[in-house]
Order: C-alpha cells, then structure tokens, then sequence
C-alpha cells in the first residue's frame, strides 16, 4: 500500500506555499481557513485555479530569468532539451545537458540544477493533479453567492484541462501513469496497475472534451481581468498535441502505426484550423513574426498563452541563454550547422538538393523567410550598440560574438550562428538596455497546420489527402504556414508520396518550431532520436577573412563531436528509485532497460 501520508503532506505543504498565498491566513488572530469557508471565498477559489498556472513554471525556462519556485537559481534555463536534441551547442560543462547526451538519464533526474525537463515536470504536474482534483470535488457546490456559473465553469474547465495536461507532459516522458480523478485522501488506494498508453490518452481527450464543454469563451486575448487564462481554443489545441504524441510510434502499441489515432488526430487540428475561419482570437498572425513572441497581450497565434510582466535586459538578459556574453548575457548556445542547412532556400530547395541554387561561400543569400527571422548569422544586421552594427561571427580573427572552437571558453557562439527567434531586437545590456515581454506562447497556430499535415499523411499515407469534411490537403496544410511568412509552396518533388513527405513535414517541424521546446520530443515520439542522436557529430562553421571570396570571408564546415550516446532505453524516461522505493508502489513498474 502505498504511504499516502507522504505524498498529501508533500503536497499540501506546496499547496500552502503558493506564491499566490491562497488558503492563507484569514483573520487578524493568524487562524487558518478551514477547507470550507475556501470554498465560501471567490479569491480563495480563484486562487487555487492560479496554482495550477503556477505549476507550469518549468515551461519555457529558457525565455528569461524567471524566479518563481525552480530550484536551479538563475541559471536553470540552460539546461534545457534544446540542447538535449542537439538544436543548440555550447560548451559550457552543463551536468544534466552532459548526462542527456551520454544516455544517463538517472544522473540527469538527480541534478536539480538547471534541469527543468526532468526534475521538475515530475514534481510540478503531480501537484497540478492533486490541486486540480481537489478543485473538483467542490466546484460543482459552490453556490451562486460566491461564483456565476460562467466563473465556476471557467475554474472547472482549468481543473480539467490542467489534470489533462498534467497527464500528456508525464506520460510522454514516464510513459502512462495510474489515473487519479478523485481527490487524494490518506485511505485512497494509490498503487494500482499502469495503463496502456491508448487508456491513457483516452483519459486525457475525456478530460480535455469536458474542458472544452465548459469553458465560458474561446481565448482571454484582449481581456481586462483574464487575459492569459486558458480557454476552449487552449483546450482545443492541447487535444490536437496530445492526440499527435499519442499517434507517434513512441506511443502505440508495439510501436506500430494506428491509423485511428492518426485520424483522431487530424481531426482534433482541423477543429482548430476551422475555429480560426470564424474566430479573431485564433489564428495565424499576419504581422512581422517575432512580434508573435514578443507583444502584450500576445497575438492571435497564441493558442495556449504564455504572459508574464515585461523583463528589463539590465538583468533579465544575462540568464536568456539566447543572450550571448558580447551584448552582456552569458548564454552563448548556437545552432549548429546542421540546423542551419533545414533551411530551404527561397525557391524551396534544400540546401543538400543538387537541383539548389546555393553558393556554400555565399550561403546566406536567397533563404527562407523564416531564417532571417530566427538566426544570427555572420554579417546579420544586429544592433548592439548602435542602428549599424553587424554580426561578428568569424573565427580568424576571432570576432566579438565568437568563442573560439578549439577552446573550453563559452558565452559567445561555438558553431558561427546564434538564435535570433525569442530574442527582442534593441534588448541588451551594452547600450539597449529597456523592457520588453517576452511571452513564447506554449501552443500556437502553426502548430496544428503541422499536426494536421502530419496525420493526414500518416493516416491516408497521401500527401494530398485530405480528412473527410476538412477543405485542405496535408500539401495544403504546409503550404499555408510557408506562406504566411512569404515562403513558397512546398516543391512537387518533396511531396511525391508518403515516406517523402513524411520527410518533408519532419523539417518543417524542425523549421517552423525552432527554439520552442519541439526538438526534443519530436524525435522521441517519432523513435528518430537514436539514428539521429546515437553516436551523432553535430557541425559548426569556421569563418575566416578571405578577399577572394564573394562576401570576403571563406566559410568551412567543422565538427563537434559531443560523444553522444543514445539507446533504445532512452525513449522513455525511468522513474527515480527513491520514489519507487519511498511510496512503496510495486505496481508501478520501471521502464523498460532502467
């Protein structure tokens, strides 16, 4: 039997800890609430919805500097799975990073320092399903005196939706989890048998539908008092994801394709898509790209927002691991050149196809849209210190925003590129010193043209197949987000059949998604991470002064060899011995190899 005691009292001090003080103290004597004049409170109420938010602080750690109740201090947004997958290098000695990359995943899972994928989703999300389930078991009697029923509808709807999400953010990583839909209580049997991963993600869509159903509005975009609580589109969207990771061969049975998830799938992006046909909260923003992480209160694009309080770059910058030590961070992380090559250029090509018109001595010309608003590159317009100021990024003579290579040294660029995308222009600590929001929305838009493209074309193994009543093909579906950004089409030999462009959606994941947290877990749902990982030399570029080329500096390829490794085991994440041992749960069984 499992030692509940340990775990409600773990989480009843988290919950009495909240930086939003709910369910604290009441009177001028210092007598504690009792459980129902909370419920007797609009605020108390209010606020234990709050604490669920507060259990998504490990999101997106890398943005800034945030506070909140992380343990790694301000330099827990370096360890983050973008540097897992390889989409970021740096040399920085990172104890989690170096424990990802050589397959120790315990080591990683007891390093609370920078680590906000594997220590703390764990923690958070637990205690996002307690919170939620306690929330339940008293919304439906709040009586009108204290809440409208859309204001109970709207805290019911959080409850569901963050047990829901609590549940997609663990499974995918632990695999599935017992489902507890009832408030914890020391008598509650807690150690019962895992699910298969179809119950579980059939418990999550229940959850999310039931969401979905009560939510009183679409999106808090533009609202005066909820702007940034969640609302059907955010549920919607999470659907769509969860139903996605779900249909991936990480997930199913034997790791085998199911056509019916993939269909599942497909139809829960499509319900989105076709909310933004009639919506102006939900869509895909027209405006210039970066202002989709970059404005208050957000844009349309946002389907699961993200907002905080604006950051100054006299602090804020110095722990964004996208701010480099020459504008006065101390992140240095680049992508390397493997990242960069994803990049078509402007007529489609990739840079690898023999049909591209690409110069490797003039590379940066002719490229997507898109990589002009994501990446840094040598010669970039960048102003650092004044309107003028250009991307130094060479390595003989060493320029301003490089780390040499062969050196131990980090906070500038090891592989001759830095991220751009989340980074405001005019944002550092050398002569731009302001405030801006930095607010990288947990879910946006883009996403569901991807979702969509990819189940159509797994479910029909037809690129220009469609979902029956939907009016885009999976091509389509691509091609919308491509030009949005003023792209061009995806080129007809890209998508000539199935495992093409099966290909084909997988880069424009990698591109559209850049630096938002996807890498990752992409290729651990689409099982990919050991060819691509296992054994993987990553590249970078040396940049050297030379007057006989075009842009006058050659360009050279270098490589990066992290001795990586990457087993079949490190699919899924294993589950700390001490809780195996301390809760005393046989019936959660360890992952497979740990």
């Amino acid at each position: 039997m499992m030692k509940n005691k340990y775990i409600i009292l773990f989480l009843s001090v988290l919950l009495f800890m909240s930086c939003e003080d709910y369910l604290d103290k009441q009177d001028p004597e210092n007598d504690y609430a009792t459980e129902d004049e909370v419920w007797q409170d609009k605020n108390k109420i209010n606020s234990m919805a709050f604490r669920l938010y507060d259990t998504t602080e490990w999101m997106f750690e890398t943005r800034y500097d945030y506070g909140g109740r992380q343990g790694a201090g301000p330099g827990k947004n370096y360890g983050n799975t973008m540097a897992f997958s390889g989409e970021l290098i740096n040399t920085r000695a990172l104890a989690v990073v170096d424990a990802v990359k050589r397959g120790d995943y315990f080591s990683a899972l007891n390093n609370d320092f920078a680590n906000p994928d594997f220590d703390m989703v764990w923690e958070d999300e637990w205690e996002a399903i307690y919170v939620a389930n306690s929330i339940l078991d008293r919304i439906d009697d709040v009586p009108a005196t204290v809440f409208t029923d859309d204001e109970r509808n709207q805290v019911k709807g959080e409850a569901l939706l963050f047990r829901a999400f609590a549940y997609h953010e663990l499974s995918k990583r632990w695999g599935p989890l017992p489902y507890f839909k009832e408030k914890i209580l020391p008598e509650t049997d807690l150690n019962l048998p895992r699910p298969t991963y179809l119950e579980q993600i059939n418990d999550i869509v229940a959850d999310i539908d039931a969401a979905i159903a009560v939510f009183p509005e679409v999106s808090y975009l533009d609202h005066p008092q909820n702007m940034g609580r969640m609302g059907k589109a955010a549920a919607m969207a999470l659907k769509s994801r969860a139903l996605t990771t779900a249909a991936s061969p990480n997930y199913t049975l034997n790791n085998q394709k199911d056509k019916a998830l993939w269909e599942r799938a497909a139809a829960a992006a499509w319900d989105v898509i076709k909310l933004s046909e009639t919506s102006d909260k939900v869509g895909l923003y027209e405006g210039p790209y970066n202002e989709i992480f970059h404005t208050l209160p957000g844009t349309i694009e946002g389907l699961w927002p993200r907002y905080f309080a604006p950051i100054n770059s006299g602090g804020g910058i110095y722990t964004h691991c996208f701010a480099w030590r020459n504008i006065g961070g101390d992140g240095g992380y680049g992508p390397p050149q493997d990242l960069i090559d994803k990049f078509e250029t402007a007529d489609g090509y990739l840079v690898t196809d023999a049909s591209a018109s690409y110069n490797e001595q003039d590379p940066y010309k002719n490229r997507d849209p898109r990589f002009y608003a994501d990446i840094l590159y040598h010669g970039a317009s960048w102003a650092k210190n004044t309107e003028n100021d250009k991307m130094d990024l060479r390595t003989t003579p060493l320029g301003a925003d490089r780390t040499d290579p062969n050196s131990s040294s980090y906070g500038n660029s090891i592989t001759g590129y830095l991220p751009k995308k989340l980074l405001p222009e005019k944002y550092n600590r050398t002569a731009y010193i302001t405030t801006k929001y930095i607010n990288a929305p947990y879910i946006r838009m883009a996403e569901m043209y991807l979702n969509y493209a990819e189940a159509v074309n797994e479910a029909y193994e037809d690129p220009n197949a469609a979902l029956a009543g939907a009016s885009l093909t999976a091509v389509q579906a691509l091609n919308t987000i491509r030009n949005r950004v003023g792209h061009v089409d995806v080129r007809p030999e890209y998508a000539s059949n199935y495992l093409t462009f099966q290909k084909t959606v997988r880069n424009e994941f990698a591109v559209e998604l850049c630096f938002e947290y996807h890498s990752w877990h992409d290729m651990l749902r689409w099982r990919t991470a050991k060819e691509e990982l296992d054994g993987r030399i990553f590249h970078g570029v040396l940049i050297t002064d030379d007057s006989s080329q075009p842009t006058g500096v050659r360009y050279e390829k270098f490589p990066i060899d992290q001795n990586r490794t990457f087993d079949d085991r490190n699919y899924m994440y294993p589950i700390r011995q001490g809780d195996l041992q301390t809760f005393e749960v046989p019936e959660l069984t360890q992952n497979p190899g740990w």
